[in-house]
């Protein structure tokens, strides 16, 4: 069912990478795919603007999201396992991404989900691959993230990351890259705009949500987004937008937290505690983003997108649906928490009774095929081998 999907999303948050290595930082599956995410829209933004190559943002997105469900199933297999399994024995690496594509298959999912999981699925194994440049982008994107991930550690653990920082450089001098090294690279001691425009950003991953609350599971803002996109992709399709419309919907998700990167995440009763305290922070926030993040890109065209997505991601096109889809993701995390903290009980009720009456037929869908499969065991629905 749907709400299975939902879990293995939300799986992600409790997959941690460089589980085997000391580290500095958390940094989640979902984490990594938001940053990633991030860093691939950025430099398809730049290389449309100054190269007039386009890039297929609905593939981008889809690509991301589903390739990250084997991650969730299999837990984090280290790159360099991969890269073992893969020289060593060809098939066996294949039928890793395969078995879980055919389990998926099996469940009751919607037509649409399935057609867009094909899609990805054939394309990754046949020889027509008509994205090639996309999935260079994805690519790249991934190992620039992971190499900040273990930079960053290595400062404190001298060496231990080195061994694998070397093997990301090696993959990224790879040609086929170097339309990407033009605009970012791996010196973090010297970063250009583009670099502190996004390690800016990645400090969502140390961002957590409800941060005046007990947690079990805390989930970063960066996480949140991706976990909101997933979300926004299913509320388009049943709402019958079309895919740029859907693509467009996730942009919104993806960078609609943004400012908290900069501002932190202000609850609302301290927001609302003192009049005139709610529009000065609007006016502060904007000054900060302008200072700290836009600042670093406003000699590209799309900035003002950026701006517009950041600032007010609510009055765009569609935002009420992404709006929706952000406040399922809060539901469901607050559904994660509330058997052990009333608290947060209060607050999935809440929010159930809200969300009950909007006027929206994605309401309904999610509360029958999502939320009311949730909570079932994920060991009981995932099998791996055919009967």
């Amino acid at each position: 069912m749907l709400g299975h999907t939902l879990s293995l999303a939300f799986r992600g948050l409790s997959v941690y990478r460089w589980n085997n290595f000391p580290r500095t930082e958390q940094v989640s599956a979902n984490d990594h795919i938001a940053f990633s995410l991030h860093i691939a829209i950025l430099l398809a933004s730049i290389i449309e603007e100054e190269k007039g190559i386009e890039y297929d943002r609905d593939y981008i997105f889809r690509k991301m999201l589903f390739s990250a469900f084997s991650t969730f199933v299999h837990s984090d297999i280290s790159s360099e396992v991969k890269d073992q399994i893969k020289e060593k024995n060809p098939a066996i690496y294949a039928e890793l991404e395969n078995i879980v594509y055919e389990m998926l298959q099996s469940w009751k999912l919607p037509d649409w989900m399935k057609s867009d999981m094909q899609g990805i699925h054939d394309e990754q194994r046949g020889t027509n691959h008509i994205h090639a440049k996309e999935d260079d982008l994805i690519a790249f994107s991934k190992l620039w993230a992971s190499y900040h991930e273990a930079y960053f550690s290595n400062e404190v653990y001298l060496d231990v990351y080195r061994p694998a920082m070397n093997i990301i450089e090696q993959k990224m001098s790879q040609s086929r890259f170097d339309i990407f090294r033009e605009y970012i690279d791996l010196n973090p001691e010297k970063q250009n705009d583009l670099e502190r425009f996004l390690l800016s950003m990645r400090r969502l991953q140390s961002s957590y949500r409800w941060n005046s609350m007990r947690r079990r599971y805390p989930v970063s803002v960066m996480s949140h987004l991706f976990i909101t996109s997933f979300i926004t992709y299913i509320i388009g399709n049943i709402e019958g937008k079309s895919r740029q419309e859907i693509t467009n919907m996730m942009m919104i998700a993806l960078f609609h937290d943004i400012p908290e990167a900069i501002t932190g995440d202000i609850v609302a009763p301290t927001k609302k505690a003192i009049d005139g305290f709610e529009p000065l922070l609007v006016t502060i926030e904007k000054e900060l983003v302008d200072k700290y993040l836009l600042s670093y890109i406003r000699k590209y065209k799309f900035s003002a997108e950026y701006e517009h997505l950041m600032l007010d991601p609510w009055n765009q096109t569609d935002g009420k649906l992404v709006k929706l889809a952000d406040n399922f993701s809060a539901l469901f995390e607050a559904k994660i928490e509330a058997s052990v903290d009333a608290e947060f009980d209060k607050v999935y009720k809440n929010l159930k009774k809200f969300l009950h009456s909007s006027p929206y037929k994605s309401v309904d869908y999610l509360f029958k095929f999502g939320i009311d499969y949730f909570e079932d065991n994920l060991e009981d629905v995932i099998h791996l081998k055919k009967s």
